[in-house]
């Protein structure tokens, strides 16, 4: 690799590192505003699909061909993408509520196996019923606070980019072009 291609490496490195620190932090000190942030991100790109279909539509009808899936398709997308811009919280705990049920679910199916190893196998049946009962203590606890799910999933992810970050500064001494690499202009004399 050419120094100055190392150059720009660590430039790009340089900076990712930096704003995948800034944004680790971010969530792991703001959670759930984070969160709803990225939901309104992901809302707006929505919104963004939507109006593309409705311009095609109109592109599309000013050329004589009627589209009616993009009319269709970019009406929904606006809507839902200006419903979820609107009410991102809402969405969030909608979406932590489903994930806790979902959770409540796989705790009984748990139980529900501990008692049948205990009546056939009558071995190894007090895993299942740990993983039962931890999973119904999960599920209710999503339920109770779906925010608690964001906030340990955005959490999560902000410990990560940190360590992403931390790696990424930690590796750039690496980058350094080799000595021989330095003095690559020609010598008089060489052919």
């Amino acid at each position: 690799m050419s120094p100055e291609r190392i150059k720009t490496v660590r430039k790009h490195m340089i900076i990712s590192s930096i704003l995948l620190l800034i944004m680790g932090i971010a969530f792991i000190v703001w959670p759930e505003k984070s969160a709803v942030l990225m939901a309104r991100l992901v809302s707006i790109l929505i919104i963004a699909v939507g109006v593309f279909e409705l311009v095609l539509f109109i592109i599309g009808k000013r050329k004589g061909v009627v589209d009616v899936p993009a009319i269709i398709t970019g009406t929904i997308l606006t809507g839902l993408g200006i419903f979820l811009l609107i009410r991102s919280e809402a969405v969030l705990e909608l979406f932590n509520i489903i994930f806790g049920i979902v959770i409540l679910v796989i705790g009984i199916d748990h139980i529900l196996q501990a008692v049948f190893i205990i009546r056939h196998v009558r071995t190894l049946w007090w895993i299942s019923l740990i993983v039962g009962v931890a999973a119904l203590g999960l599920g209710a606890l999503i339920i109770v606070n779906p925010f608690s799910a964001v906030r340990t999933g955005m959490v999560l992810m902000g410990i990560t980019m940190v360590l992403e970050a931390l790696g990424g500064i930690w590796n750039l001494p690496a980058l350094r072009p080799r000595p021989e690499m330095r003095d690559v202009t020609p010598h008089e004399g060489d052919n």
